[in-house]
């Protein structure tokens, strides 16, 4: 029984040897109807038993989304991720806040009544309301299951990606003076070149 159990698991971590390499998805959104295209590494399988290992496991992506590109980094638990810093073969690394993380959903708009102060002096009604929609702005990047960067960021990472060989990746975390994780690497080449052309990138 015992060796059956060993076999088992070496054929499941040979499987997921396997298919560890990059995917394209197109993904329609059920009540928006809006598309979105996303390149990951790896796919699910196994990965519900790699989750069952303990600890957390980080994975890069690339998605097309409201005609933006972001390149990210999400966890198999899609708990807030915090900062990350990455580095492409010989290249500068680059650091990616939570606080670039563009935000698609929000629950409410964050509208707040507050015409009770409309005739307390000093008080500026606009203002507070700002800085209400900022604070809830930032809530919602801190508690994003992903951490990631768009617009000239995203597609200078992404020409990296395509010319280079490998990825490595670690987390920083919420502004801690200490790396939160061990260095990952993620092999780059021909199946990323294909997924992300299969994105129209």
């Amino acid at each position: 029984m015992k060796l059956l159990k060993i076999f088992l698991m070496v054929l499941l971590l040979a499987g997921c040897a396997g298919t560890a390499a990059w995917n394209a998805k197109q993904v329609q959104d059920e009540f928006t109807d809006k598309k979105s295209c996303k390149v990951t590494y790896g796919s699910n399988f196994g990965k519900g038993y790699v989750k069952s290992l303990g600890g957390i496991h980080y994975y890069p992506f690339i998605e097309t989304f409201n005609n933006k590109v972001i390149f990210g980094i999400h966890n198999d638990y899609n708990s807030p991720v915090g900062d990350v810093q990455i580095r492409i073969d010989n290249n500068e690394a680059i650091l990616i806040s939570y606080t670039e993380t563009p935000v698609y959903y929000t629950a409410t708009k964050h509208n707040v009544d507050l015409s009770y102060l409309k005739n307390v002096e000093g008080i500026d009604q606009n203002a507070m309301q700002a800085s209400i929609d900022a604070s809830m702005k930032n809530v919602n990047k801190i508690t994003s299951p992903y951490t990631a960067t768009s617009s000239d960021k995203a597609k200078l990472i992404i020409n990296q990606l395509k010319q280079g060989s490998k990825l490595k990746m670690r987390i920083i975390g919420f502004g801690t003076n200490s790396v939160a994780s061990t260095t990952g690497e993620y092999e780059l080449g021909e199946s990323l070149i294909t997924s992300l052309a299969s994105c129209g990138l």
